[in-house]
């Protein structure tokens, strides 16, 4: 089970969405199509795989502040470990 929380920079409140089956289908629902964060601002989305009572940090999508990012791409993805689903 993949879970994902949102969090945007200036704001101390996070959402939770989920759970979804895998990172692409968590991906697809909630970045594709964007090209900002939220307002314009700083907002990161966290993978959490939860399996067998642990859950663990597999990464992120992030979308720069459009404010201090000098060109186009201010999306950013990571996940070390590739998605077994």
């Amino acid at each position: 089970m993949i879970l994902v929380t949102s969090t945007q920079r200036g704001c101390t409140d996070s959402e939770l969405h989920g759970p979804f089956e895998s990172v692409e289908e968590g991906k697809r629902k909630l970045t594709d199509g964007l090209d900002r964060g939220h307002d314009g601002d700083e907002t990161r989305y966290t993978f959490y795989e939860v399996s067998n009572g642990e859950t663990r940090e597999i990464g992120y999508v992030l979308f720069h502040d459009e404010c201090y990012v000098r060109t186009q791409d201010i999306r950013e993805e990571y996940f070390p470990y590739n998605d077994p689903r």
